[in-house]
This record gives structure tokens, C-alpha cells and sequence, in this order.
């Protein structure tokens, strides 16, 4: 249900002219204050928003006296103001708002404006919508300080009435109320109609013979209608078929009108198929018999130069491969060769690799007698250990030295074998760059070539396109021209059908049958009779002739007076003619404008209508240089606007129709505009063919072009790739050469070092000889020589192994780095070769098959050179036949747009009768609006035989006027009379059971009203017991009926015992006690049919803490279900709130402060400390 959210007060009492807002919570919220500080002027101001009208239930003497006073430092209000705000989420409220908005405002004067949702509103209607809510001002959940008694006060009829209230049953007693009049009423209408039946009756007994003789006199009266009626019926019906059949006349024309503008469109398509074919024809001739004949010339020029290409091609492909397939076969047996080396080199590898270890094991065996020796000799001779040691050391050193000799002269070998081997690298690679750079010379040759026919055709192309782009800019220029020629010619065609039909259709119909009645002296009308000089001026002659364009001239009164006879015999309508022997002709007086007799040509024998008509009246370029002499002279100006003499002006929205225009300027435009379209179609077709010769020749070019560029592609990467290579080859050979010379230099360095390496040896052999010298005797000469004869064998064996060593080295070398490699070079070279010569075979074989296609061509295109000019002689028979059809369909589309104009004009006509019959048509529409419905219903067959039913009603009416007079109203007061008596008697019976109806309506009332208050008042009394009991523990209250039986004649009373006391009436309790019973009352209320919200002034200033606290869990509990809002100055009522607003009074201006619970009872602590209710207390 909705709540309040804020509150809003400005100038209201003590809250000041600055808007103070308040803000509550959905449960409970307190308000606390000293006495005197504003508290109670937020109930006051509660109670004002929602419409309260007493002055003093808001501590008032007057409405007026609400507004702010003001105070020491603040003004008096204007005016004072309170907004409320409602939270409207769950729709208690019948708005779809989330939020209703009211707000109140009263001036000096005691006058009140209310606002909902910001819009202006009545009390009535917000007292409307809160009721619909369930609150009211005057409700019993409002409790202002001290109306807590207000419930004691009351009087057991006024406390049981609260219960009626509630329980809704107010409404049983207005259903009651209206139940009771409507029973009163129907026993009066009972008694009128019994007086009325009485009084019809005999009136009925005296009409009935009068309407018997008028029976008669009626029949025949709705014999006549009826025959009137089919005969405006049988009219109608004339009337429509002849429209109808001019509306299918119409469709008819309309439809061959579309039938024919498809057929010109069919013969406009099919004149530019024709004409586009002829220019196909005329475009082949021309090729075949010039531009096909150089084409052919070329082709057969391009095939035999393509045929020598091919041929070339060939034989250079061939050449090729030969010179390949030479190769290949030297390569294979080079390959064969190498490997017969590469076994022979293996199988070396593997017998010196034996006869190395073989040196390796002799070299050890040898060491370990020469080691054997040593020591023997060591034995020997222990006294020359320090020469010996020396002698031992020099052979070290000597073997040493021996040892990096034969290393050093190895390695000199195996670099001479590597350089060997890169040399004939290098021989190789300078026998192939030859034949590679001629391949490449050839190559740049025919690239070059290849460049200076794409530069030449891109010239050709440029040239072509440059052509082309003038001749499509041309071809545009000239379609702008033919789109515009030919909107002109469209828009000119169909004004000149348009005044053409107009010009047919301008005479009416009985200005038509006086020219064929064949009296001399008609002249036409005055529209037929005269033309504009100058388009400008047709608005302004229209809008001056105005009606008088009808007039007809006629040559004097003798001639209008035949005329006017035969209009009267042929019922053809009315006509204003102008004798021109009587017509006063009108002159214009003044200098104003150009008189409009001065811009129209005319027959000066009907000078005088003319005058008349239009001498009055000049022409003026605007309304601003009109307004000048309005009312001196008769002016139109040149858009229509019209300036009467008596000061009347005519203006607005004027549609020029043309009519006093001549159409031969209009024809002549329309001739030329057709000849120029014409010629523009020539020149754009020309265009458009030369066009096309263009883009075919731009065609050829760029497929000539695509195909040199991807020659032009080929080339440059085989050309790329030869380059490539060739740098490969110099690359490699340059990198061999300077390999070459590093090894040289190394040798050279390697040749020092063992040159170096033998004068060593040569002082170390000298240094051991003279060692040796020296430690001679017997035995150890004998073991010296047998370890020097050991020591030469190793020496032999050593320079045997490196000798073997060596020529391993070479061996491998030559091997690995020579022969392998050489190996895989060779068979890289034969796979290459192999791609060659496949890719060579499939050139020719591709050459070949181009040179046979290319030859096939060449024959065909020499036999098409011969079939050229029998299909130029053909062409042109073809040619003579399509010009021929062309004129046909020219002749045809000029027949057929001549018959669609003047079908057009035909159904311009037909529409103008049309126009003409449905204004008849509504005039005998019009006609039998005066006859009845029922009558005009009656009619089934509609006469055709008009001139019978005629002479029929002319019968009846002489019959009619026999008959009469004749008392017609006798049969409907019959009617009236005799309804009015069957109606009372129904209304009689009526009456009566009506009566029946509401007496027991009555009682189900009484019954079901007793039932829903009983209801309430068990639920509300249970409720009020339990209540009572928990506000006072130990005591008990009840409400009892003062007549159970029938509770609306007696009021309820409250009984109630206190704990420890006895049964008291409420009238004896005492302030506290009546109090806690009052709550107990309204909780109960609540507890049954809780309000939206309750505001509660002071309610606990009668109770103690221990009641108070009681009363405030209550309010907690309860305000889950409803809003409560209570001011008050107990701590233990303010403990149990979830929201504390403060409010304190300064300078006479009230002021308001959210508060916590702890600040707020330190504010009550120091106000009864103080003793004091009329301070602030601290902010």
C-alpha cells in the first residue's frame, strides 16, 4: 500500500520561507522536540495537504493563519505551501505513477490551490483519489495532540458507526435509501396509471370510426408515392445506365489508350531495335568493306608473323636440343668416370689405411725395444746419467722435431691436393659462363623487343582512349540534351491534349443544342469568342470573365428570345445572352493598370459584349499596387486575385485552365520539339556506334597489350634467373681463386716451418752424435748402436707412416672434397639438363601445335577474305528491307498517337457528360429524400415504361383531389391512442411486479448488511480483547452491541478491567487507562483494515514507561504493515523507532534534523534536566 516519503513545507506555521524537506522511513518514524519547537505543526501540516478544511483541528483560529508570521530575522510568507509524496509502486493509488505528488497552497485571503503530479487540481478530486487509497483527513488514523480522547468522547452511536464505516456498509444503506424511492415511486406511477387507462379508452372508442374513413384517402396517397418514387427510381436508373455505359465507354477508350501508348512504346523499342540493327548493318559493311578487310589484311599479317615466330621458336628449341642432349651424354660419361674414381679412390683408402696400422703396431714395437735399451743402457752405466739424461732429452727433442717435419710436409700435400681440385673447379665453371651469357645477350634482345611493342600499343591505347572519352562526353552532352528535349515534348503533347479536350468539352450541352437548332444569330459564348494575346495574361482574363465566360452573344432580343423558348421546350436549363444590338458595352474610368480589352483578340462585331463583359476591368501586377484603388475601379492582378468596385476582394489558390489560349504556337512547339528529338536520337545513335568501335578497338588493344606483359614477365624471370646464375658462377669461381691463393700462402708459411724444422734436426742429430761420443764403452756402444739401429728403424718407419699418412690425406681429400662434390655437380647438371630437354620437347611440341593451329587459321582467314563481299551485297539488301520497316513503324506510331488524342479528347467529353449526369443524378437523389424510406424500400420492380407511370400518377392525383378534404390525422391519433392504452396496461403490469421486486431487494439488503457488519465487528472486537490484554497485562476490555439483535438501532458501548481493578465503563477510567483503551480501539481497526499510514501526536503523555514501551513494540510490530509516524517526547517510544526526525525552534523559525538514537536521548536527557519545554535543544 503506499506510504509517505517526504514531506515538503515552506511558510507553513513555524517552518520559515526556506523550503524544509523531511524525510520518513516506510515503517516507523518519531519525531521529537521541546514543547514549543514545531513538532506538532508537521501533523498540522499532514492534515492540510490532504484537504483538511477546520481551522482549529490545525490549531487554528482561521485557514489564513497557517501562513508563516514571520520573525526577528525572516519576512512574513505570501503565501504557505505543503508538497507531499507518496511512494506509489505497488498502484494503491489508481495512478500509473510510481510516485503521487500533492501539494496545497493558501493565500492571505483564505484561498486554496491544490496540484497533483504537478498539474492543477480540486479538493474533490484529491479527496477522490485518497479515498480511493483509504485515507482521509477526517480518519481515524490520524491523532492529533490531544485527540486521543476524541474515541472516549464519543458516543456509542458515533463508536458503532466507525465499525459501520469500516465494514463498507454504508453502500447497503444507500442501495436501501434508492430501494425505498424507487418503491414510493412505483406505487404513484401505479395510481396515475389506473386514472390514464380509464381516460385513453373512451378517447379510442371515438377515434376508431374516424380512422376507418380515412383508410381509404391513405391507400390511395401511398399508391401515389409509390408511383412518384418509381418513376424518380425509373429516372435514376436511366440516368445511371447511360453513365455507366460512358464509364465502360471510358474504361473501354482508356484501356485501348494503354493498349496503344504499349504499341507506341513496342514501336519505339522496335525502331531502336531496327534502327540500332541498321546501324549494325551499316557498321558491318563498313568493316567488312573497309576496317574488315585491313583487319583481315592484319590478322593474316599477325598469323604469318606468329608462323615465322613458331618456326623460329622451333628451331632454336631444337637447337637447344641437341646441344643438350650433346651435353647430357658427356656429362653421363664424366659422371661414369667419377665414380669409377671415386671406387678406385675407396678401395686406395682402404689398402693404405692398412698398411698404416700395420706402421702404427711395427712403430710400437719398435718404441717399447728402443725403451727396453734405454734402460739397459741406464743400467750399465749409471755414472753418465747427466750426459745420458741430456743424450735421452736431445733424442726427444729430435724425434719431436722429426715428428712436426713429417706432419708439416704432410699437410703441404694435402693443401697442393685441395688446390688441385679447386682449380679444376674453376675450369669448369669458366666453360659453362659462354654459354650462359649468350643465352642472356639473346634474352635482353627480344625483352627489348617485347618492350617496344607494349610501349607502341600502349600509345595506340592512350590515343584510343583519349578518343573515347571525347566521344562519351559527347554521347552524354547529347542524351542531357534528348532527356530535356524530351520532357519538353512530353510535358507540351500533354498540355496541348489537355486545352484541346478542354477547348472541346467548354461549350455545354445546351449551348451545343442551340448551335444545331438551326436559329440564325448565335453567335458561341464569349470564351469560344476571344484568345489571349499573351500567356501572361490568361489567369488574369479568366478570373475577370468569371461566369459571364458562359454568356452567349446572340445577334439581337429577337434571336434571345427564340433561343430562350426552345431552352423552356427542351427542358435544357438557363442561359445569359448578350444581344448585341441592346448590350451597353462598360469603359473603364481613370488611368489605373492595362485594361484587359487591351490584351485579347477578338471579332469587333461582338465589340459591345465584349465591353460589357470585360470593359470595366483592368490588370494589375500585384495586390500591393491594388490596394490603392480598391473600390475605384474593377482589377485583377496577373496571379487572379479579383478587386470589385463595391470593395469586394477574391483570392487564394487559383488553378489556370487554359482555355482562352491558341493552340497553333503550342502545335508548332510540339513539331519542332519532335524534329529536334529526332535529330538528337541520330546523333546519339552516330555517337553511340562510333562508341562502340572505340571500346571494341580498346578491347584488342588490351589483349594484345595483356599478352605482351606476360611475354615481357617470362622473359625477365628467365632472364633473372641466367643473371643469377651467371653471378653464381663468378661468384664461386672468384670465392676458388681466392681459396687458391690463401692456400698458397699457407704452403708457403707451412714450407718455412719445415725448412725451419730440418736445420733443427741437423743440429740436434750433430748435439747426439757428440753426446753419443761421450759415453762410449764397449757395452754401451753395443747397446747405443743396437738403440740408435732401433731408433733409425723407427725413424724409416715413421717417415713411412707419415708418407702413408699423407697420401691418406690426399686420398680422402681428393675423395671428399673432389670427387663427391664433383659427383653431385654432375648429377645436378644432368637433372638439369634432363628439365631442359623435357621442357624444350614440350616448346616444340607446343610450337608445333600452335604452328599447325596458326596454319589451319591462316587458311580460314584467307577463305573469309573471300566471302567477304558476297555478305556486303547481303548486308545491304538487309539494310534497304530495315530502312523500309522503319518508315512503316514511324507511319504507325504517328496514326496511333493522332487516334490517342483524339480518344482523348472523346473521353474528356464522355467525362464532362458524366459530370453532367451526376449533378442530374444528385438532383433526383435529392428528389427522393422527400419520400419516405419504407416507401422507397417497397419498390421491388422499378417501371421502365416512364411515360405510362406518368400518365398513372396524373390519374391518382385527380382521384386524390375528389376524395378530398379528408381527416388524415384521425388514423395516426387511432394509432397513438390505442398504442398509448396497450402501453399502459403493460405498464401496469410493469409496475407491479417492479413494486414485488424491490420489497424483496429490501430485505436481502437488511439481511446481508447485518451479516457484513457483524462480520467486521466479531473480527475487530476479537481483535480489540487480545490488543487490550497485551497493552495491560493481567486486565481485560471488550466491545459489546447495545442491541445484538439489531445493532443499527443502538451504539456500541466498551467495558473494560484493568489489571487488579474491576469491570469499568471507559466513561470512569482514568487518563492513562482511556488511552491505552483508545489504542487498543485503533490497533484493533488496523490490525483488521490497516491504513496507508497512522500519525500519532503525543499519544503516550498519559503513560507510564511501562505502557509506553508496550504501545511502542506494538507500533513496531504493526508498522510492517502500515507507516506510523509519530511524534512524541518518550525515550522508550523513540528507542523502538527506525528513523528519528528533530526538530528544535531558533529565532522563531523552526528547524528540523535527522537524528541517531543515542543523540536524541541526550537531547530529552538534558530537556528534563533542565525542566524546560520551551528551549532548543543542542544541534
Amino acid at each position: 500500500m503506499p506510504y509517505i516519503e517526504r514531506l515538503e513545507l515552506k511558510g507553513f506555521k513555524s517552518y520559515g520561507n526556506k523550503k524544509v524537506v523531511i524525510l520518513f522511513s516506510r515503517g516507523f518514524t518519531a519525531i521529537v522536540g521541546a514543547n514549543g519547537s514545531g513538532k506538532s505543526n508537521i501533523g498540522d501540516a499532514i492534515l492540510f495537504v490532504l484537504g483538511g478544511l477546520s481551522a482549529k483541528a490545525m490549531r487554528a483560529s482561521r485557514i489564513s493563519d497557517l501562513i508563516f508570521a514571520g520573525s526577528k530575522r525572516e519576512p512574513p510568507a505570501k503565501y504557505a505551501e505543503v508538497t507531499i509524496y507518496f511512494n506509489n509502486e505497488d498502484r494503491g493509488f489508481p495512478i500509473d505513477e510510481d510516485e503521487v505528488i500533492i501539494k496545497r497552497r493558501v493565500y492571505p485571503d483564505g484561498r486554496s490551490h491544490y496540484w497533483l503530479n504537478g498539474r492543477r487540481a480540486t479538493r474533490s478530486e484529491i479527496l477522490d483519489l485518497l479515498s480511493a487509497a483509504m485515507i482521509s483527513p477526517e480518519g481515524y488514523n490520524i491523532i492529533l495532540q490531544g485527540d486521543i480522547t476524541k474515541f472516549i468522547k464519543m458516543s456509542p452511536l458515533e463508536r458503532r458507526l466507525i465499525i459501520d464505516d469500516i465494514s463498507g456498509i454504508a453502500e447497503y444503506d444507500a442501495k436501501k435509501e434508492r430501494a425505498l424511492q424507487e418503491l414510493k415511486q412505483a406505487e404513484e406511477n401505479l395510481a396515475k396509471v389506473d386514472i390514464l387507462i380509464g381516460e385513453v379508452k373512451k378517447q379510442l372508442d371515438k377515434l376508431e370510426k374516424e380512422r376507418n374513413d380515412a383508410l381509404r384517402y391513405l391507400d390511395l396517397k401511398e399508391k401515389l408515392e409509390k408511383a412518384r418514387v418509381g418513376l424518380v427510381l425509373g429516372e435514376i436508373r436511366k440516368i445511371e445506365s447511360e453513365i455507366r455505359n460512358n464509364d465502360e465507354r471510358i474504361g473501354n477508350i482508356e484501356r485501348e489508350i494503354e493498349r496503344m501508348e504499349k504499341r507506341l512504346e513496342e514501336i519505339a523499342k522496335e525502331i531502336v531495335e531496327k534502327e540500332n540493327e541498321l546501324r549494325r548493318i551499316e557498321e558491318m559493311i563498313e568493316r567488312e568493306s573497309s576496317s574488315e578487310a585491313l583487319r583481315l589484311t592484319r590478322e593474316i599479317g599477325e598469323v604469318n608473323s606468329k608462323i615465322n615466330l613458331a618456326r623460329r621458336n622451333i628451331e632454336i628449341a631444337r637447337r637447344e636440343l641437341d646441344e643438350s642432349q650433346l651435353r647430357l651424354a658427356k656429362v653421363k660419361d664424366e659422371l661414369k668416370k667419377v665414380m669409377s674414381e671415386i671406387e678406385k679412390s675407396k678401395g686406395a683408402i682402404i689398402r693404405w689405411g692398412r698398411r698404416r696400422e700395420a706402421l702404427i703396431k711395427q712403430i710400437s714395437e719398435k718404441e717399447e725395444e728402443r725403451n727396453h735399451l734405454v734402460v739397459r743402457l741406464g743400467e750399465i752405466d749409471r755414472t753418465f746419467a747427466v750426459a745420458r739424461e741430456e743424450f735421452d732429452s736431445v733424442v726427444k727433442e729430435l724425434e719431436n722435431a722429426r715428428r712436426l717435419m713429417y706432419e708439416g710436409e704432410a699437410e703441404i700435400k694435402r693443401l697442393d691436393a685441395e688446390k688441385e681440385k679447386l682449380r679444376s673447379r674453376i675450369a669448369v665453371l669458366k666453360a659453362k659462363l659462354p654459354g650462359i651469357r649468350d643465352e642472356i645477350l639473346k634474352l635482353r634482345d627480344t625483352l627489348d623487343e617485347k618492350k617496344a611493342e607494349l610501349s607502341e600499343i600502349e600509345n595506340k591505347l592512350s590515343s584510343v582512349s583519349n578518343k573515347r572519352m571525347k566521344v562519351e562526353e559527347e554521347v552524354e552532352k547529347k542524351t542531357l540534351e534528348l532527356q530535356k528535349v524530351s520532357k519538353e515534348l512530353e510535358d507540351a503533347e500533354r498540355e496541348l491534349i489537355r486545352i484541346e479536350a478542354q477547348n472541346e468539352t467548354k461549350s455545354n450541352r445546351a449551348v451545343e443544342e442551340l448551335k444545331r437548332s438551326g436559329i440564325p444569330g448565335i453567335y458561341g459564348t464569349l470564351l469560344e469568342l476571344i484568345r489571349v494575346r499573351d500567356e501572361k495574361y490568361s489567369i488574369a482574363v479568366e478570373v475577370a470573365l468569371g461566369n459571364r465566360a458562359d454568356n452567349v452573344v446572340v445577334e439581337d432580343e429577337i434571336v434571345a428570345e427564340k433561343a430562350i423558348e426552345f431552352l423552356k421546350r427542351n427542358k435544357l436549363g438557363r442561359l445569359t445572352f448578350l444581344p448585341l444590338n441592346k448590350i451597353k458595352a462598360r469603359h473603364v474610368n481613370g488611368d489605373v493598370g492595362i485594361p484587359v480589352v487591351s490584351v485579347i483578340e477578338y471579332d469587333p462585331k461582338i465589340e459591345n459584349a465584349v465591353s460589357f463583359a470585360l470593359g470595366d476591368t483592368v490588370i494589375v501586377s500585384s495586390m500591393e499596387e491594388a490596394r490603392s484603388y480598391i473600390g475605384k475601379v474593377r482589377m485583377v492582378t496577373l496571379k487572379g486575385e479579383l478587386y470589385e468596385r463595391s470593395g469586394a476582394i477574391t483570392g487564394g489558390h487559383y488553378r489556370p485552365r487554359g482555355l482562352l489560349l491558341d493552340t497553333k504556337e503550342l502545335k508548332e512547339k510540339v513539331e519542332n520539339l519532335r524534329i529536334m528529338k529526332e535529330s538528337l536520337e541520330g546523333e546519339v545513335n552516330s555517337l553511340r556506334v562510333k562508341l562502340k568501335a572505340l571500346e571494341n578497338q580498346s578491347f584488342e588493344l588490351r589483349i594484345r597489350m595483356s599478352d605482351v606483359e606476360k611475354e615481357i614477365s617470362l622473359i625477365s624471370k628467365d632472364l633473372e634467373k641466367l643473371i643469377k646464375e651467371e653471378e653464381s658462377l663468378r661468384s664461386e669461381i672468384e670465392d676458388s681463386e681466392r681459396k687458391i691463393a690463401e692456400i698458397d700462402e699457407t704452403i708457403s708459411k707451412k714450407k718455412d716451418e719445415v725448412a725451419k724444422l730440418k736445420g733443427r734436426i741437423e743440429r740436434l742429430e750433430k748435439r747426439r752424435d757428440k753426446l753419443k761420443k761421450a759415453l762410449e764403452n764397449p757395452e754401451a756402444r753395443e747397446v747405443t748402436e743396437k738403440i740408435r739401429e732401433v731408433e733409425r728403424e723407427i725413424a724409416k718407419l715413421r717417415e713411412e707412416l707419415s708418407r702413408v699418412e699423407g697420401k691418406l690425406e690426399s686420398l680422402n681429400s681428393r675423395l671428399n672434397d673432389e670427387l663427391i662434390p664433383r659427383k653431385a655437380s654432375l648429377e645436378e647438371e644432368i637433372e638439369g639438363l634432363v628439365n631442359k630437354i623435357n621442357a624444350l620437347k614440350a616448346n616444340i611440341n607446343e610450337n608445333e601445335e600452335a604452328l599447325k593451329s596458326l596454319t589451319e587459321k591462316l587458311e580460314k582467314l584467307k577463305k573469309e577474305e573471300g566471302e567477304i563481299y558476297s555478305r556486303i551485297e547481303e548486308q545491304k539488301k538487309k539494310k534497304e528491307e530495315l530502312e523500309r520497316k522503319v518508315a512503316e513503324l514511324r507511319e504507325e506510331k504517328e496514326k496511333i498517337s493522332r487516334r490517342i488524342q483524339e480518344l482523348r479528347i472523346e473521353v474528356n467529353t464522355l467525362k464532362v457528360r458524366n459530370s453532367q449526369l451526376k449533378s442530374l443524378l444528385m438532383e433526383k437523389n435529392s428528389q427522393l429524400k422527400h419520400f419516405s424510406k419504407e416507401v422507397i424500400k417497397s419498390i421491388r420492380d422499378i417501371p421502365s415504361d416512364l411515360e405510362g407511370l406518368k400518365k398513372e400518377i396524373e390519374k391518382m392525383e385527380e382521384e386524390i383531389k375528389a376524395l378530398e378534404p379528408v381527416n388524415m390525422k384521425a388514423i395516426e391519433d387511432f394509432e397513438v391512442v390505442e398504442r398509448r392504452y396497450l402501453e399502459l396496461k403493460s405498464k401496469r403490469e410493469r409496475l407491479e411486479a417492479e413494486k414485488d421486486s424491490i420489497i424483496e431487494f429490501i430485505n436481502e439488503i437488511e439481511k446481508e448488511k447485518k451479516n457484513v457488519f457483524m462480520k467486521t465487528f466479531d473480527a475487530i472486537a476479537k481483535n480489540f480483547s487480545e490488543l487490550f490484554a497485551r497493552l495491560s497485562p493481567g486486565g481485560s476490555a471488550r466491545l459489546i452491541l447495545e442491541n445484538p439483535d439489531d445493532p443499527f438501532s443502538g451504539g456500541l458501548e466498551i467495558e473494560a478491567k484493568p489489571a487488579g481493578k474491576d469491570v469499568k465503563r471507559i466513561e470512569a477510567m482514568s487518563g492513562g487507562e482511556k488511552a491505552l483503551t483508545a489504542l487498543a480501539f485503533i490497533f484493533a481497526i488496523q490490525k483488521f483494515k490497516p491504513a496507508p499510514f497512522y500519525l500519532f501526536d503525543e499519544i503516550d503523555a498519559h503513560l507510564d514507561d511501562a505502557n509506553v514501551k508496550r504501545v511502542a513494540d506494538l507500533i513496531k510490530e504493526s508498522s510492517k504493515e502500515s507507516q506510523f509516524i509519530v511524534i512524541t517526547l518518550r525515550d522508550v517510544m523513540m528507542a523502538n523507532a527506525e528513523k528519528i526526525i528533530g526538530v528544535s525552534m531558533r529565532d522563531g523559525v523552526s528547524k528540523v534534523v535527522s537524528l541517531s538514537l543515542e543523540k536524541a536521548m541526550r537531547i530529552l536527557e538534558d530537556i528534563r534536566r533542565r525542566g524546560e519545554y520551551g528551549g532548543n535543544y543542542p544541534s
